[in-house]
C-alpha cells in the first residue's frame, strides 16, 4: 500500500473512528484500526465488536493494500505532524509514515485478523435531516439508565410512525421524550432500541455538519450513513417499557418561570444539597412565586425566590437538582413550565409554547 494524504484529512478521520477503541480490549487486534484501499478510496475502520465505524479519507492512492495499526500510536503521531502531505507506505509488516523531515515506522498486524464488519441486509431505510436527529438524541440520551442489568432502558427508544419520529430515554427515575416531524413518510411503523453509546457517537459524528442521514436496520443491527462515515451497531434486544402510562394526564398546579433564573437558583441550592442532591420546590400561588431551597445540617441553607406565573393551588415537591439541571440544559426556550400534582407524584417540565418535548422526574420521598 502506498498513499498520500493531507495531515488534516487523516487526523480528522482518525479522530472520527478512534473513540470506539477501548484501552481495556482483551483482543490486541481490537486496539488497531483497519486501513484499507477499496475501489480507489482509502477507508479507516474501528470496532469494539458492538459498534463499528468506517470513514473514507480523501487522498491519492498510488498502490492498493490493507493493514492494521495501533489506534493510539497512529492518532497521536499524526496529531503531532506538520499540516502538510503525509506519505503512508507498508512494507515488511510495518507502516512507514513520512512528512517533511519526519520519518516514522509503526509495527502492524495482518488485516486478516481484524473482525469482519457486517453489512446490513435489512430493507428498512429511513432518511432524515442530520441536525434534527442530533437534536432529538441530545435532548434524551442523558436520561438513559447506566445500569446494564436492565439492557432495555440502558438504550434509547426510537419509534418511527408515518410522519413522526419519537425518541425517549428513562432510568425509571426520570423520563425524556422528544418528537420530530419526518420529511419523508415511513410506510410501516418501526420501533427499535439504540445503545446509548451508539446514540452518542451518532450525535458526535454529525457535529455541525448538515445534510441528510440514512438509517438502515434489520432485526438485530442498524447502519447509519452520513457523508463519508458509516456506523454499524447492534440493537438492544428486548421490549422497551410502555413509558406513556406513567405520564399523568392531569396536574393540579402549573407554573411558568424564566429558565436562566431557575438554573441559577438550582446551582445555588446545590451547594447545600451535596449529600442527597435534593432541592425543595415550593409553589406559592398566592404570591405567584417559586421558592427553591436546600439545607444542610453542616453547611447551612439556601433559599431563592423566583417570580412565576402560577395556575392552581400551592404545592411542594422534593427533586434531584442534577436531574432538573440536565433537562434545563437541553431546552432552548426562554421560559419553562413545571406541572405538579403532589409531593408524591412526578413533576413534568416542558419548554413554554412547545409540545414536542417533555421531561418527567420522580419526586424524592422526605
Amino acid at each position: 500500500m502506498k498513499i498520500i494524504c493531507t495531515q488534516e484529512n487523516l487526523k480528522t478521520s482518525l479522530l472520527t473512528v478512534g473513540r470506539v477503541v477501548s484501552s481495556s480490549n482483551t483482543l490486541p487486534i481490537l486496539n488497531n484500526l483497519l486501513i484499507k484501499t477499496e475501489n480507489g478510496v482509502l477507508k479507516i475502520s474501528s470496532t469494539n465488536l458492538e459498534i463499528a465505524i468506517t470513514t473514507s479519507v480523501r487522498c491519492k492512492i498510488e498502490e492498493e493494500g490493507e493493514v492494521t495499526v495501533a489506534n493510539k500510536t497512529l492518532t497521536e503521531l499524526v496529531g503531532n505532524l506538520p499540516n502538510k502531505n503525509i506519505n503512508l507506505t507498508t512494507k515488511d509488516n510495518q507502516l512507514f509514515i513520512e512528512a517533511e523531515n519526519y520519518h516514522t515506522n509503526i509495527k502492524t498486524l495482518p488485516s486478516e485478523e481484524f473482525p469482519l464488519i457486517p453489512k446490513i441486509e435489512g430493507q428498512n431505510t429511513i432518511t432524515l435531516d442530520s441536525q434534527d436527529l442530533k437534536a432529538v438524541i441530545n435532548q434524551v440520551v442523558f436520561a438513559a439508565s447506566s445500569n446494564q442489568t436492565q439492557p432495555e432502558i440502558s438504550g434509547i427508544f426510537l419509534g418511527f410512525d408515518k410522519n413522526e419520529l419519537r425518541v425517549a430515554a428513562t432510568d425509571r427515575y426520570r423520563l425524556a421524550e422528544r418528537k420530530t416531524v419526518l420529511t419523508k413518510p415511513v410506510q410501516n411503523p418501526q420501533e427499535l432500541i439504540l445503545p446509548q453509546k451508539t446514540a452518542q457517537e451518532i450525535s458526535r459524528i454529525i457535529g455541525n455538519q448538515k445534510g441528510e442521514i440514512t438509517l438502515v436496520f434489520s432485526e438485530t443491527q442498524i447502519g447509519v450513513n452520513f457523508n463519508d462515515t458509516e456506523i454499524i451497531s447492534r440493537l438492544v434486544d428486548g421490549q422497551y417499557p410502555d413509558y406513556k402510562q406513567i405520564i399523568p394526564e392531569k396536574f393540579t398546579t402549573t407554573l411558568t418561570t424564566e429558565k436562566s433564573s431557575l438554573i441559577n437558583a438550582l446551582r445555588a441550592a446545590s451547594v447545600f444539597s451535596q449529600g442527597g442532591n435534593t432541592v425543595k420546590l415550593d409553589i406559592l400561588s398566592g404570591k405567584q412565586q417559586l421558592v427553591v431551597a436546600a439545607e444542610s445540617s453542616e453547611l447551612g441553607r439556601s433559599v431563592v425566590e423566583l417570580d412565576a406565573k402560577i395556575e392552581g393551588g400551592d404545592n411542594s415537591v422534593l427533586l434531584n437538582h442534577h436531574y432538573l439541571l440536565d433537562s434545563l440544559a437541553v431546552m432552548d426556550s426562554k421560559m419553562i413550565v413545571i406541572k405538579t400534582i403532589s409531593d408524591s407524584s412526578p413533576a413534568l417540565i416542558v419548554p413554554e409554547g412547545q409540545d414536542d418535548y417533555l421531561y418527567l422526574v420522580m419526586p424524592i420521598k422526605s
